[in-house]
């Protein structure tokens, strides 16, 4: 945390105060070295009416944020002292803890060193918050109101091993408090044995995105969103004895160098794994299976990750949005149809119906893997691109029937000969699709309708880049957006996440939704 210096604290306070003055005011300036932004902040108290006894200093207790999040340059402590005759009224702090004067590692923190059961994975939450509006020609007006994500931990505890148990009495201590959780999907392991006094760990592809720092102090600039420059990397290294931690100062692809010599000796096959601070604020559900043993999950509110390098997703893009690829069709997908039905049923007659929606929804349900840290890191860029529910892609729906390309076509023509089975059916209206090549090349175009003039053709609305072979397979494409802002990353191993996602259908955009005013904007 940053020092602060408290420069002057003015207080009037008076044991009877008069009418209309119920509510005395302290006024303190505090003077921060914080960055650009923070210049000062205002700490603001409300006290009791009659204060007991009046002329005894009170005991503050005030969190102090080094860097205010965007678009506050000055944040407002506010301190709500209640009446003494309330079971919360002593607080008990001081200056020293409030404005962090006893750094870590002087300072008590708690860390999770429990062990999660990989028998289940490990699940991690992103949530984004979007407002979404639906339009009278069923388009819709979405806003974004959470630009990065909150990010959510679920841990599997149960290994058989009797200190499982002391999860409970961990959680009742550190509950709603601020403490140091692993990353076990980023966990390394020791190749050889590390003794007492060691500057650096041996270990097994460490990769130096996944040891960032242990807080994010956010903060928007004109550069865009900064905070993750910290230098606070910690660490916990697990081994068969016991569980120490570790602040690094370097990380290598096979080296971990230390800002400490290792308290203690470290066996080989011992792992290491990245801490975050974060706040666990929902209920852990534990199963007792003999006595001294359980098991059960506990979730964690942890800081949230650095943004993706957008580079590394090169999804192709069709009318101003990307093409996402389709799922894995290891299980089924499936696809739902809905809309919104006003119905009155007064028994015994005939139920009263009308739509209420101009658009049907529909939604598709996919699967996605990611069998390396390349990938994970892929499938992070396009999540934090889509952003939720705000941003729309096209998706591979999977229930129009392929089409097959029967005649070579040039970029000049503007329709492809196709055969397949019932194409007007499934293409009489505006769409996409994707033009595979039998050498895997691919295109991406707009669609119109599909008619019968000696064989199939498919009409385009926007031109092909390059020579359509014969054999060429079509896939239909369909505009669509998340239907959640909140998703799950399964981590099945720590080279193997699974992330299951439902896409909603979007209209074809119409009118004034395709007109784009910034441009003319004063």
């Amino acid at each position: 945390m940053t020092d602060r210096v408290v420069d002057r604290e003015v207080a009037e306070v008076s044991s009877k105060p008069a009418p209309g003055a119920a509510l005395p005011v302290f006024q303190g300036e505090v003077l921060s070295r914080a960055s650009f932004g923070a210049r000062a902040v205002i700490l603001q108290v409300e006290t009791s009416t009659a204060p007991q006894p009046p002329n005894l200093a009170a005991v503050w207790l005030a969190e102090s944020l080094a860097q205010p999040w965007p678009p506050i340059d000055a944040p407002i402590f506010l301190v709500e002292v209640l009446r003494r005759d309330t079971a919360a009224s002593g607080i008990v702090a001081t200056g020293m803890d409030a404005f962090g004067d006893q750094p870590w590692p002087t300072a008590q923190r708690g860390v999770f060193a429990f062990r999660h059961d990989w028998m289940e994975p490990l699940v991690e939450r992103l949530e984004w918050q979007t407002s979404v509006v639906r339009l009278a020609s069923g388009n819709e007006s979405r806003q974004a109101l959470r630009r990065v994500p909150r990010r959510l931990l679920s841990y599997r505890i149960g290994n058989a091993r009797q200190t499982d148990a002391l999860v409970a009495d961990w959680l009742t201590d550190h509950f709603g408090e601020s403490a140091l959780w692993p990353l076990p999907q980023y966990a390394v392991h020791l190749t050889q044995a590390a003794e007492r006094g060691a500057l650096a760990l041996e270990v097994t592809d460490a990769d130096w995105r996944t040891f960032g720092p242990s807080s994010a102090e956010l903060r928007l600039t004109y550069g865009g969103l900064q905070g993750w420059q910290g230098e606070d990397r910690w660490v916990v290294i697990c081994a068969a004895d016991g569980w120490q931690v570790s602040q690094l100062t370097d990380v290598e692809s096979d080296l971990l160098w230390l800002s400490e010599p290792l308290a203690r000796a470290v066996a080989a096959g011992s792992f290491v794994m990245p801490l975050l601070w974060g706040t666990t604020v929902d209920p852990a559900a534990l199963t007792q299976w003999v006595p001294g043993m359980v098991g059960g999950s506990a979730t964690a509110n942890i800081e949230p990750a650095e943004t993706p390098d957008m580079d590394a997703v090169d999804d192709p893009w069709l009318d101003e949005i990307p093409v996402w690829p389709d799922g894995n069709w290891r299980d089924d997908p499936t696809a739902n149809v809905a809309g919104v039905i006003a119905r009155q049923d007064f028994s015994p007659a005939d139920p009263w119906i009308r739509r209420d929606d101009p658009w049907s929804v529909s939604t598709f349900q996919r699967r996605y893997l990611a069998s390396n840290l390349d990938e994970i890191d892929v499938w992070r860029g396009r999540l934090w691109r889509t952003q939720g529910r705000l941003e729309a892609f096209w998706l591979p729906d999977g229930l129009a029937p392929v089409l097959w390309v029967t005649s070579e076509a040039s970029p000049d023509d503007g329709y492809l000969r196709v055969s397949g089975d019932d194409v007007s059916a499934f293409w009489h209206r505006p769409a996409a699709c994707v033009i595979a090549h039998p050498d895997g090349y691919r295109q991406y175009v707009l669609t119109s309708t599909c008619h019968f003039d000696q064989g199939g053709v498919l009409v385009l609305r926007s031109g092909i880049d390059e020579f359509v072979p014969a054999g060429s397979r079509v896939l239909r494409l369909v505009r669509c957006r998340l239907d959640h802002d909140a998703i799950d990353l399964y981590w099945h191993s720590p080279q193997l996440m699974e992330i299951t996602l439902t896409a909603r259908q979007l209209p074809e955009p119409r009118g004034n939704d395709r007109e784009t005013y910034g441009e003319y904007a004063a």
